[in-house]
């Protein structure tokens, strides 16, 4: 029986239908990921089935005793004393039979004879129903879950409602995940975490036995926790069966298919309506009848869903060869608050911490694209501030080529005034006319009255695309971007990367999206334990070298420095065993990346024999480069 059967859901907001007889079903342990551009409805249908809107339309059923467990975007503090008790108390059965097994021991300590053997024979009863639920290492799975999702032991101490967005965020993931669900609904369950958060989540879903309903932005995260695709927009909703880069290939394909099938129907309506326009009074005027009556009969094909993308074009000043220098830096900024245990536990306050980050000896020239990756609150922004000159370092310096011109996005959009108007935010930054910039706005979706909007109004997406549009209207040779991704569903990510991979000039970039970064990135600045290190390639290529060489473990610098140096000496020694491996490895990978990049190409499809001839070119150059992997861990090993 289906974990869920949704039949002709039909979801309206005021006068606008967001979902139109919506039908689908989820089996029991199926995850399926839905993607949609903003305002599509797919959050919409994750509380619908949670239970928080009533459907205008059609049904929604669950199996018998289904337990369901909803993540929201829009969350409050828990009521408990610490971050840890209020995970704790995720599991009302578990903390129930707690508090009935601590009271059946009370009553046994002052009570004998009959009335013991009762309460002892009770106490058995309830025990055994702990051990069922793992009760006993429940604490333990907490702490597991707290610190997977980002929230170190100093976090678990602060009261919920001292945590920060993000941190509240985190502590509602953690809390849904420790329930005992047979259903997941997630709604973007990615925000706020850092990429080791991010990729602990995708191995803890794997494992799960729930079925889950994902909602995400994050492309890569889709391709690891997704079974299958359903695809919102315009109100309806399109399966695609298999993971998310099936569905990409599978999108392209039927869309293909269906604007051929609608541009023969337009061509074959057009070449009838002339028959009949032209003999519809002569000697073939009965065929011409004939002809306009299959045309009324006809069953019209719609077009194509236009898909409504913003258009991004970003332009880059001239810039000298060199961006910046440094021969390293210290960086000292504001850690998160920790507790501060006075004599009396009453009394206890909250402090800053201070944490230091130290940078490398480094050079950025002219069209470098460096993607800073790291743990949430590792220094990431702060590095970014440090080159952008709004931070100063505590040792070291960092010089700025000449003629050197840079725009700087905030992931907060701080540099928003929300009391503006969109039109007037630009007006007054860049002074163009208003026709010019009504113009420029609706290549952003930003139509009619939309542009006297005031921002305080606008929704994230919409602030992010305003926050875009500044960077389009300036033609700054060095952009410092700060997540530019949050806030933009796939199509406009999609926009964004496809102008940022066109930008003729330098990109300096933080972000956690690991799709994003693997199509921009040509280094990687990666913090770790208070340090800087610098990687070639984009963060695909970074996987793959720790998959070849042990990641060292946490530790001493000198620890860490011997580790590292046992992985130099290995990789040397799997080198000497196996001449030549490493450079055909890198030849293949090569190889690997034009496939993929002609495949993702859509003019493909328009020749059939080619996709399956790249296919089959992928599948042999991926084989071979298994093999080589083998090679060269068998050679390591030895």
């Amino acid at each position: 029986m289906p974990l869920l059967r949704v039949e002709k859901l039909a979801l309206v907001y005021g006068a606008t239908e967001v979902l139109s007889e919506l039908t689908f079903q989820l089996e029991p342990r199926q995850r399926l990921g839905i993607v949609g551009a903003n305002g599509s409805g797919k959050s919409s249908l994750l509380r619908a089935i949670s239970g928080e809107i009533t459907p205008a339309a059609g049904s929604l059923t669950l199996s018998p005793r289904t337990r369901t467990a909803y993540l929201a975007q829009e969350l409050e503090a828990g009521p408990h004393e610490s971050v840890y008790a209020d995970a704790l108390h995720s599991r009302a059965d578990i903390i129930q039979l707690r508090q009935r097994l601590a009271g059946l021991e009370a009553a046994m300590s002052g009570t004998s004879g009959a009335g013991l053997a009762i309460l002892v024979e009770e106490y058995g009863d309830l025990q055994h129903e702990y051990e069922r639920l793992d009760g006993y290492a429940y604490d333990n799975r907490v702490a597991e879950v707290l610190v997977g999702v980002g929230l170190t032991e100093a976090d678990q101490e602060l009261p919920p409602s001292a945590l920060s967005g993000g941190q509240r965020r985190r502590l509602a993931l953690a809390r849904l995940l420790l329930q005992e669900a047979d259903l997941f609904l997630l709604d973007e369950p990615t925000n706020h975490l850092d990429l080791a958060a991010i990729e602990w989540l995708e191995g803890f879903l794997r494992l799960s036995r729930a079925g889950m309903l994902i909602v995400s932005h994050d492309r890569r995260f889709l391709e690891h926790t997704a079974d299958d695709i359903l695809e919102l927009q315009a109100g309806a909703g399109e399966w695609y069966p298999g993971d998310y880069r099936q569905y990409l290939r599978l999108r392209r394909e039927r869309r293909a298919v269906r604007q051929k099938e609608y541009d023969a129907q337009q061509e074959y309506i057009a070449r009838t309506e002339e028959f009949i326009s032209r003999y519809k009074a002569g000697q073939r005027a009965r065929e011409a009848r004939g002809r306009q009556t299959k045309l009324d009969r006809l069953q019209r094909l719609a077009p194509p869903a236009d898909d409504q993308q913003i258009r991004i074009r970003l332009q880059a000043s001239g810039t000298s060869e060199l961006i910046f220098q440094s021969d390293g830096l210290e960086l000292v900024y504001p850690g998160p608050a920790t507790p501060r245990e006075p004599r009396f536990k009453a009394m206890r306050t909250f402090e800053a911490s201070v944490w230091k980050l130290s940078v490398p000896a480094f050079t950025v020239t002219a069209g470098e694209r460096i993607a800073i990756v790291g743990p949430n609150g590792s220094g990431k922004t702060s590095l970014l501030k440090a080159l952008l000159g709004e931070l100063r370092p505590r040792r070291g310096r960092v010089k700025t080529g000449p003629r050197v011109t840079m725009r700087y996005y905030d992931q907060h959009l701080a540099d928003l005034d929300p009391s503006k108007t969109v039109l007037t935010e630009l007006q007054d930054a860049f002074g163009l006319p208003e026709e010019t910039l009504r113009t420029f706005l609706g290549r952003l979706l930003f139509t009619g009255d939309d542009a006297f909007k005031t921002i305080r109004s606008l929704s994230g997406g919409e602030k992010s695309r305003v926050a875009l549009a500044k960077l389009m209207l300036d033609d700054a040779g060095l952009l410092l971007l700060d997540e530019p991704t949050n806030h933009l569903d796939i199509p406009a990510q999609e926009m964004l990367e496809a102008a940022l991979q066109d930008f003729e000039g330098t990109i300096v970039f933080v972000s956690h999206d690991r799709y994003f970064i693997d199509a921009i990135a040509t280094r990687l600045w990666v913090i770790d334990g208070g340090a800087v290190t610098q990687h070639l390639g984009n963060y695909s290529d970074l996987e793959r070298r720790r998959q070849r060489v042990p990641r060292p473990g946490a530790g001493t610098e000198q620890a860490r420095a011997r580790r590292a140096d046992q992985a130099i000496a290995l990789d040397r020694k799997a080198a000497a065993s196996t001449p030549g491996v490493e450079d055909r490895i890198d030849e293949l990978e090569g190889e690997v990346r034009r496939i993929e990049a002609q495949l993702a190409d859509h003019r493909t499809y328009d020749d059939p024999a080619r996709v399956a001839e790249l296919a089959r070119a992928h599948e042999d150059a991926s084989e071979r480069l298994r093999a080589l992997y083998q090679e060269w861990e068998q050679a390591a090993g030895q």
